[in-house]
């Protein structure tokens, strides 16, 4: 029996990780549904629909106020402690601050959930991570296998709130953990599961998006290929733009309540014209796979997003970024699609927007199976898109690590 304890507590610890991270990720969306009623002013509905029917005066005053209290949030947070990165500490098997870095990750949901161009998916990781580590902290693992489940519950996370389990799986192993070994993958795998159900009452089990009814030729194929290279050089520019945004250090001056605040109210005047820019992202991949944007709207908004996330990255605010370059690159892939149309040519919007998505987060995550595979159970497509989808992501990966390449020699 003591041989089969240790077996038993690592188990033990991968369920409730799992469990966790689903009840942390199902609390996440509640909580940013609640922040973008309360912002926008609505009941029901996706926040669109909540943006479009709110007065011009609250879109500009919802994220202003939102962003500027988040931002206030920030500056007392930072001025007594320094928030440590999620998957730097989870690697480096360093202590987490749970207290600030859940301070931090609430102050995320704030700000999203406000309008900020950032992505939600940081705080659930993070809130799972923390939450596992406080219930084996104690030693009872080793350091290999803490390691592990942190990672899983960083992942597991991610998969609770866009119900993608297998993407969760895949975030674990290549993005936070880098390791391929058969017991990573079994952890992810098993995490990402059991977070993903036990989050099924608030997300139902079904897709974040509904796939359309498109028909699909072999001219997708073509335009897959076509996608690639324009895919590959959005999400290079993408890359850059944040990188070059992002301050050497997180800001501890008051100023970020002003410089938040301003970028929400940027964001609030954009939403003027384009309602779907305010929030993760969602908005903009909705109305990219319905085909209903005019080819115009389609290229602001893949303009706007990607400058609205490098603004709020700028001011000093915290967030994913999976999101933004993933609706950054689905509004690219419906600028193709409607451009071809525009010309008198026949292409899918919803399949070359979902194409463009992939590829994009392709190349911005640098992990083109995770890009495919998120972009793919978001909208649950058929089959032969889900081959498109890991085509498109995989060439415009590796176009990138050709041109960062270039630029390095």
């Amino acid at each position: 029996m003591k041989r089969l304890r240790p077996q038993l507590i690592f188990a033990a610890a991968i369920l409730v990780t799992g469990v966790l991270s689903g009840l942390i990720g199902a609390f996440i969306t509640l909580l940013v549904r609640a922040v973008q009623h309360l912002t926008y002013g609505y009941t029901q509905g996706p926040l669109l629909l909540g943006v479009i029917a709110s007065s011009p005066e609250r879109r500009l005053l919802g994220p202003t106020l939102g962003c500027a209290a988040a931002g206030l949030g920030w500056w007392l947070l930072r001025r007594k402690v320094t928030v440590p990165g999620l998957n730097h500490a989870i690697r480096a098997d360093r202590p987490f601050a749970p207290m600030p870095m859940s301070i931090d990750a609430l102050l995320q949901v704030l700000a999203v959930g406000s309008g900020a161009s950032l992505g939600r998916e940081q705080a659930p990781r993070m809130l799972a991570a923390v939450g596992t580590e406080l219930l084996i902290r104690s030693g009872s693992l080793p350091p290999e296998q803490r390691r592990i489940v942190l990672a899983g519950a960083a992942g597991a996370g991610l998969a609770a709130v866009y119900n993608v389990p297998a993407a969760g799986a895949l975030f674990t192993v290549g993005i936070v953990l880098r390791s391929w070994r058969p017991t990573a993958v079994l952890v992810a795998v098993a995490t990402s599961s059991l977070a993903t159900v036990t989050a099924w009452p608030v997300s139902h089990g079904a897709p974040t998006f509904d796939w359309p009814p498109t028909d699909l030729t072999g001219q997708a194929v073509w335009t897959a290929l076509a996608v690639m290279p324009i895919a590959a050089l959005v999400g290079a520019g993408f890359n850059h733009l944040v990188s070059r945004s992002r301050p050497p250090a997180p800001p501890k001056s008051w100023a970020l309540v002003p410089a938040i605040g301003l970028a929400g109210l940027a964001t609030g005047l954009a939403s003027l014209w384009l309602p779907q820019l305010p929030g993760n992202g969602k908005s903009i991949v909705l109305e990219s796979l319905s085909g209903a944007a005019p080819l115009a709207v389609a290229a602001l908004a893949a303009v706007l997003k990607p400058t609205l996330t490098a603004l709020f990255i700028r001011s000093g605010a915290a967030g994913g970024m999976i999101t933004p370059a993933l609706s950054t690159g689905t509004a690219t892939g419906a600028f193709i699609a409607l451009a071809i149309h525009q010309f008198g040519g026949q292409a899918s919007v919803p399949t070359t927007a979902l194409i463009g998505g992939a590829a994009v987060l392709g190349v911005t995550q640098r992990a083109p199976l995770f890009a495919a595979m998120f972009t793919a159970e978001l909208t649950h497509p058929p089959l032969d898109v889900c081959g498109l989808l890991a085509i498109a992501a995989l060439g415009a990966h590796f176009m990138g690590w050709i041109h960062r390449r270039l630029t390095k020699s």
